[in-house]
């Protein structure tokens, strides 16, 4: 006999399904694609630890019947594409005939079913791909998908799953795209029977918006339009102050599916050159419309991606209307603050001091640097108390302190040197289980996501205990900031409040049901960060003097919690080499 063999059509089966279902939330897109391509206009999602034991999606659509839902769960049988000219102006979400046959090849799954004018539902019920039974069953015209132990027959895939709480976040992301994308489609998502998410038809995008994120939110956004004959762009945007640290909150529909293109995003980003800081992402909400004809979604079998006939063009639409958006709402970049000099005023400044009675004192530096000089670089900055001739000689582009030393020359990142002092002194009360905290005079009101909302509400308590953070939830995805660590809320706004919040929570969303203890490193880390003053800041000389100090005094004067040089040092010989005079 040859080598060469015929694949069992199961195997097949679950080959495939390894392209189209990564684990629940593809489930969960899945079904809900059909429900949307059957017409439905309510479509319910209920989920039980995560989707891992139990997926739930019912819809008020056409419903199928019995010949036809013994046809659905083959592989590439489908009712939205019949010829070859079908595939090239697709204007369903799914087309390929493969979603269903995936799900209920790695589950177990039960379908019922009505279709409109039908005299009563049918019942089918299928284990790894194998029929169980067919038989009547009740129901009003629609249908629903229940899909219960994901990839039970292929355990290798079932292992590398995440846990329930990381799982349910997916859920929750792949449900927001979905209200957003419909505006017109009454959604509701439920985990182990606690309402998540609830989304009734709005013909407003700004109000579906407002459903999701919060009023106050949606106020704030831009609207932005323009079109073509070929390409028409329309949707809310956020302003630069609202810009965020990751692309989380950037959606682009179109035709009513939500896709990812590194073109189009390449395109908002350049809309707000200037405007945003590097690294920073807007909240966006933009739709395209454009002819099935000049869009191939037939590119994965996610369908998430799609190739345009001519990028260039939708490109170019699409940063004419931001452009004309935020020109007419003047979002024109913002010089950031400067510091009251000290001969001024007392208030607002920085709290660069040595520590007040009762507040941690860093190591002895002299000491320390004793024992690092055999296998560290040497000392850049020595004690005060061996009486340096060292000087402050200003500031450089009010981001890097120039400072004169015996040995030349060194340049401080104001921002990671600061950052340093308050991660070490944040860290020794941490250590010590005594975190002073401060008391907001007006609490501050931070709003969130649904998934990042439902991400950090179980974790409340342990931030109040254990980092001093005092938050409340206030329903939807609103919470008040009533409390705050005392060493880090010199510089505490509303936007630096939430930039640190979404921080601890990708640190959340990275870990798998995470020991808290771990975290608090990390978290102190990104929020000496957030509380750090930033570059383009101007400095007062005594606020220079006091950081170098303070620098001075740190177990660690070299480099950030997150690796970045805090010194950088130009020894006279180096200076003398560069001017030729050695």
């Amino acid at each position: 006999m040859g080598r060469i063999r015929v694949l069992d059509p199961h195997l097949v089966n679950k080959i495939a399904a390894g392209e189209v279902i990564e684990r629940p939330a593809s489930v969960v897109k899945e079904l809900v694609e059909n429900s949307l391509d059957a017409g439905a206009a309510r479509i319910y999602v209920s989920i039980d630890q995560g989707g891992l034991a139990k997926i739930t999606v019912s819809d008020d659509g056409e419903g199928m019947s019995r010949e036809d839902l013994e046809l659905a769960i083959r592989r590439h049988t489908t009712s939205k594409i019949a010829t070859e000219e079908d595939l090239e102006r697709i204007s369903t979400l799914g087309f390929r005939g493969e979603a269903l046959a995936s799900i209920v090849e790695v589950s177990r799954t039960t379908i019922t079913t009505r279709a409109r004018g039908a005299d009563e539902a049918v019942r089918l019920e299928v284990a790894g791909g194998k029929v169980i039974s067919v038989e009547p069953s009740g129901r009003a015209p629609g249908t629903t998908v229940e899909v219960q132990e994901l990839f039970y027959n292929t355990p290798a895939r079932r292992k590398y799953l995440r846990g329930e709480r990381t799982e349910g976040l997916h859920i929750t992301r792949v449900m927001k795209r979905f209200i957003l994308a419909r505006p017109l489609v009454h959604f509701r998502l439920a985990s182990d029977g606690r309402l998540v998410l609830e989304a009734p038809p709005q013909q407003d995008l700004r109000e579906r918006v407002a459903t999701l994120y919060g009023p106050e939110f949606a106020r704030r956004l831009i609207e932005v339009q323009s079109g073509g004959n070929l390409v028409r762009v329309h949707g809310l945007v956020g302003p630069p102050e609202e810009a965020r640290a990751d692309r989380q909150d950037q959606f682009i529909i179109v035709n009513g599916r939500y896709v990812r293109d590194q073109g189009l995003n390449y395109a908002l980003s350049r809309s707000y050159e200037g405007l945003v800081k590097s690294g920073r992402f807007p909240p966006a909400f933009i739709f395209i419309e454009i002819s099935p004809e000049l869009v191939d979604v037939n590119v994965h079998p996610r369908k998430e991606e799609v190739r345009f006939s001519d990028s260039q063009l939708v490109q170019a639409e699409l940063r004419r209307a931001l452009g004309a958006g935020l020109l007419s709402r003047q979002a024109v970049p913002r010089l950031e603050e400067v510091r009251p000099r000290p001969e001024a005023s007392r208030r607002g400044r920085l709290d660069l001091r040595q520590p007040r009675a009762g507040q941690p004192v860093g190591l002895d530096l002299k000491r320390e640097l004793a024992a690092l000089r055999p296998r560290g670089p040497e000392p850049l900055l020595e004690p005060e108390e061996c009486k340096p001739s060292w000087k402050i000689l200003g500031q450089l582009h009010n981001t890097y302190i120039l400072v004169q030393t015996e040995e030349g020359l060194e340049l401080i990142d104001q921002h990671v040197a600061h950052e340093q002092v308050l991660y070490e002194r944040f860290m020794a009360q941490l250590r010590a289980g005594q975190i002073p905290r401060q008391r907001l005079l007006i609490p501050l009101t931070i709003e969130l996501s649904p998934d990042e909302a439902e991400l950090l509400t179980p974790w409340i308590d342990r931030l109040s205990e254990r980092l001093g953070i005092g938050l409340e939830a206030f329903g939807g995805g609103s919470f008040i900031l009533r409390e705050w660590p005392q060493v880090l809320a010199e510089r505490l706004t509303k936007e630096s409040a939430r930039e640190a919040l979404q921080k601890i929570l990708r640190l959340l969303e990275a870990g798998d049901e995470p020991e808290f203890a771990e975290l608090v490193e990390q978290v102190a880390s990104e929020l000496a960060c957030a509380a750090a003053i930033v570059k383009n800041t101007a400095l007062s000389l005594e606020e220079m003097e006091e950081l170098v100090r303070n620098l001075q005094r740190l177990e660690n004067p070299y480099r950030c919690p997150h690796g970045r040089p805090i010194i950088v040092k130009y020894t006279l010989e180096d200076l003398e080499r560069s001017f030729g005079r050695r």
